[in-house]
């Protein structure tokens, strides 16, 4: 099955939108986290690391990323604004026609980097999308993934398990130049010689048709999430919407998502819900309210409203907020206000230099797309999710940038107070070895984590627009609590003393064909080895 896919990954066009506009130069949103937005372009040059890239609005270039590193083809960037971006949306620089190329600041995109499907979601808050015509259009990706694990428990036992990832992304817009569109984002997972479950292997994030009744209503069927109850998670089935001038109202029924993302049709729900929507050429406003009923087996086991406001109408102020609110006990049948769900983000810019952000989070439909991440990381993701953040960005230098993050998780019945804390310092283009160095150092004080880690990590372009290369060494020491694996099935308590080499690679093989790629190897204070590598084919069409 591998190889079949291979060689349609081979046989798609390979041509990517990259030219030039005037004094701008267009790329397209390529990946998207919860904190960086990251744009491809056929080359980077003349863009540096600060610069502000813009969006085109009826024939206007507005500001809404700020670029925090770059590599010779893509930018990784931090949002100025809540404007809603959605992977394959154009984005303009406006190179600086007297820099050199610049170098990889810092690792543009992380393998290990936990992707939050609710998040994708909020980045399309505030976007809005009008067609002037029903032509059609089509964009998308498809993709290969291998993940290999070696791991030993004495110097001289090896296991090794591997797994391949088949992705496939695809929108198309008015299918037939009709009133029909679709949205698809699948995953099949399977490891090497098991037998594949189908319901354990295929993971549908988003699947839906779309179909426009005219330009202010429309009925959608399948799984999505609608941008109006972004943290309410996802819905299969039926939502209909229908625009009144500044108001949007509309209804959802169907099912939602079993714990693994599955389909079940016994975890029955419906909603109805209204929003308000201001566009100004400041920026925007967005509110929306809606009641869900969720059931199970036909019996009501929740029942909440949901809130959610996001406006960027403040000069470099961007708020987004949710809260659920529950209207209803389970347990004993009867009417009770609680609340239950809840995310603030502020995000703020006082000056060119510097970005801020302040969140709160208390979500409880947080689903992740499935990432490339060691058992720690796992587990840092876990501890440091929920309660306060604190993120800033200061580049006080045109090579030299510094930024962090800070997190506070509160006690609660089941969890102790946690501590997380992230640091980087980051300077492009050494002298004379045109190499870029981050020195970065973590820690992290919780009931299941406590310790820290620190390193170094060195990017360059090894061939000009086509070849970049990343060497990363780190230190880690931690104290794992309740630590399980399938060689340590129940030990309590772990203390992990690891030194690790990561190297990591992209080339772009064509226009839209990509290959990279990341090997880590670590071992620890009783010379256990344990080896990790990523290898992803990528083809955007």
């Amino acid at each position: 099955m591998k190889y079949i896919f291979i060689f349609v990954l081979f046989l798609c066009s390979s041509v990517l939108s990259g030219q030039n506009t005037g004094k701008f130069l267009e790329g397209k949103v390529s990946y998207l986290s919860s904190q960086h937005v990251y744009v491809q372009f056929v080359s980077t040059e003349g863009i540096q690391p600060g610069d502000t890239l813009f969006l085109s609005k009826n024939k206007a270039y507005v500001p809404v990323l700020t670029v925090s590193s770059l590599s010779s083809i893509s930018c990784m960037a931090v949002p100025l604004s809540s404007v809603g971006l959605s992977v394959s949306t154009p984005i303009y620089a406006r190179p600086r026609t007297d820099s050199k190329q610049a170098s990889l600041d810092v690792v543009a995109q992380r393998t290990q980097t936990p992707i939050a499907v609710n998040d994708i979601a909020i980045n399309k808050v505030g976007a809005t999308e009008t067609y002037k015509d029903h032509k059609s259009k089509v964009d998308g990706r498809l993709s290969l993934s291998s993940y290999t694990n070696i791991y030993s428990t004495s110097p001289s036992f090896y296991q090794t398990t591997q797994r391949f990832r088949y992705n496939l992304g695809l929108n198309v817009r008015h299918i037939g130049n009709s009133n029909l569109s679709m949205e698809s984002n699948l995953s099949f997972t399977h490891k090497l010689n098991d037998n594949v479950v189908l319901h354990d292997a295929l993971k549908v994030y988003d699947l839906n048709l779309k179909y426009d009744f005219d330009k202010t209503s429309s009925l959608t069927l399948g799984r999505k999430i609608n941008i109006n109850m972004a943290n309410a998670g996802a819905v299969d089935g039926l939502q209909y919407e229908k625009k009144l001038k500044n108001f949007t109202v509309g209804a959802l029924v169907g099912s939602r998502p079993d714990s693994v993302y599955g389909f079940d049709p016994k975890l029955l729900q419906f909603a109805a819900f209204a929003s308000h929507n201001i566009q100004t050429e400041s920026g925007y406003m967005l509110t929306s309210l809606a009641f869900f009923n969720q059931m199970t087996k036909f019996q009501t086991g929740r029942r909440f409203m949901y809130f959610q406001h996001s406006n960027s109408l403040l000069k470099n102020l961007d708020l987004f907020c949710s809260f659920e609110v529950d209207l209803y006990n389970a347990r004993d049948s009867s009417n009770t206000i609680d609340l239950t769900g809840a995310y603030v983000s502020l995000r703020y810019r006082p000056f060119r230099k510097l970005s801020l952000s302040l969140s709160y989070d208390a979500r409880k439909n947080i689903y992740y797309y499935e990432t490339y991440k060691s058992k720690r990381d796992s587990l840092l993701e876990k501890e440091t999710r929920q309660g306060y953040r604190f993120q800033f960005n200061y580049r006080p230098f045109r090579k030299l940038s510094w930024g962090g993050t800070a997190g506070y998780r509160l006690q609660t019945p089941s969890s102790k107070a946690a501590l997380n804390g992230y640091t980087y310092l980051t300077y492009s283009q050494l002298p004379f070895i045109d190499v870029s160095a981050t020195l970065f150092a973590t820690m992290n004080k919780s009931d299941n984590m406590d310790g820290n880690d620190y390193g170094i990590t060195l990017s360059r372009d090894i061939i000009d627009g086509k070849l970049s290369v990343d060497v990363e060494y780190r230190r880690e020491n931690y104290n794992l609590s309740n630590y399980k694996t399938t060689t340590l099935p129940n030990i309590s308590l772990v203390t992990l003393k690891e030194q690790t080499a990561d190297l990591s690679f992209s080339w772009r093989l064509s226009k839209k064909l990509t290959l990279s790629a990341d090997f880590e190897g670590s071992i620890d204070a009783d010379k256990n080895y344990n080896g990790r590598a990523f290898i992803n084919l990528s083809q955007r069409f």
